[in-house]
């Protein structure tokens, strides 16, 4: 595994690496298509960072607006994943490609002038070069190292789950350097086995990591990698308020909180200590029972395990010992297109205006959901366990796991 910082590297290497059918091939090309995309991500933040400076509405309205369930969606959401699916995917065969936004003005990049409206949104101007060569950059990659006549169909049992900008929140109100673009890859039986997590903003220059544990293939650049001088660990958290589970966690644990938006980030910053050798007591971890998706998570995931950490629902934890069918393969989310929720589980989830599906009209405060028709199809409902590699043992792993069912006997979590 080339578990390295090539950060030395990285302004010599151009495009892919990885044979034409492998993965590493596909988080190669992903990761460079990241690196092109970085100056119209940060020319977007720009824009958002000025509004927010002069508290001008109008401006701010032009490249952000909210979603139906309070979420923030910005020009950049809608732009980078368009230009990902569109343009840099556009000749590979693949199962399929989830991404969270979902176009419904059908504005979708059909022709040039549609490249200018992104969800009811237009491109200012003085972007539209930047849209316009960004495009390009990227259909010329995709041609170099994606388009060939070699066994097109290589990639088809592999499903694409996008988040564009993770962590949109932290993204349009000045916090982008906790924002990742993560692209996460998954076999025919849902199970993640790829991964990019990408961080545009970071400075003094972008972050990122990629990883696909079945190839023995992972690197990174953590720039200047400030968490992994720091001594002492901690639960990384949401930037927000945190569930009475999580407040009871913290005291089990008896860790500080590190407040940090976007789980492709706590996974960064968990990673960063990680690889970097620390032990236990200096380690941080990411356990939460509320609030993510599949897109979320994905990249995450086969990242994480790249280097020899997990990510695992967390709902499989608190039911140890009441089910003894749990298999293996159901710790993990299932990462696969569908219409219903695939790992739902009836009357353990709380239903939500974030995970609730659009046909529920009538939402009740601290209700259950008891119907899979209740809930979006990628919510994960479960919740999430992120440890690194110096957990994963079994006496880690069973200190996790005790903590985890002492806090949920004080707060039962919320799996919302």
């Amino acid at each position: 595994m080339h578990n390295l910082n090539t950060s030395n590297n990285l302004d010599k290497w151009s495009g892919s690496t990885g044979e034409y059918g492998s993965i590493e091939r596909l988080c190669s090309v992903s990761l460079r298509a990241c690196q092109l995309l970085s100056p119209l991500i940060s020319a977007i933040y720009e824009q958002l960072l000025e509004s927010l400076k002069s508290s001008d509405s109008i401006s701010s309205s032009t490249v952000q607006k909210e979603k139906k369930d309070n979420s923030a969606f910005t020009i950049a959401d809608g732009l980078v994943q368009r230009l990902l699916i569109q343009v840099l995917y556009k000749s590979v065969s693949f199962k399929d490609i989830v991404g969270e936004e979902d176009e419904t003005d059908g504005t979708k990049g059909e022709d040039d002038d549609s490249w200018y409206k992104v969800e009811g949104l237009d491109v200012p101007v003085d972007l539209r070069p930047l849209v316009d060569s960004t495009r390009s950059d990227i259909q010329s990659l995709a041609q170099e190292y994606l388009s060939t006549n070699d066994d097109k169909n290589c990639y088809e049992h592999l499903t694409v789950f996008i988040d564009p900008i993770d962590g949109t929140r932290e993204f349009s109100t000045g916090q982008g350097h906790h924002s990742t673009v993560c692209i996460g890859f998954a076999n025919e039986h849902g199970k993640a086995v790829g991964g990019v997590v990408y961080r545009p903003l970071s400075t003094p220059k972008p972050t990122w990591v990629v990883g696909s544990k079945n190839e023995g293939y992972g690197l990174y650049d953590f720039g200047e990698a400030a968490y992994s001088k720091k001594k002492g660990g901690g639960l990384l958290t949401t930037n927000g308020s945190i569930s009475p589970f999580v407040e009871s966690l913290i005291d089990e644990l008896d860790v500080p909180r590190i407040r940090n938006g976007g789980a492709g980030n706590k996974m960064m910053i968990m990673l960063e200590k990680s690889v970097a050798g620390c032990s236990i007591d200096d380690s941080l971890f990411y356990i939460q029972d509320r609030g993510v998706s599949r897109w979320d998570t994905c990249a995450a995931e086969a990242c994480l395990e790249a280097f020899g950490g997990k990510l695992t629902k967390m709902q499989q934890v608190v039911d140890s010992g009441e089910d003894d069918d749990v298999k293996p393969e159901d710790e993990h989310y299932t990462y696969l297109a569908s219409q219903n929720n695939l790992d739902f589980v009836p009357g353990k989830a709380s239903l939500t205006k974030y995970n609730c599906h659009s046909s529920v009209k009538d939402l009740q405060p601290n209700q259950m959901v008891t119907n899979v028709d209740q809930v979006k199809p990628y919510s994960n409902l479960c919740g999430l366990v992120a440890v690194g590699k110096e957990w994963c043992t079994a006496g880690g792993e069973m200190q996790i796991q005790k903590a985890i069912q002492r806090a949920a006997a004080k707060n039962p979590p919320s799996f919302d």
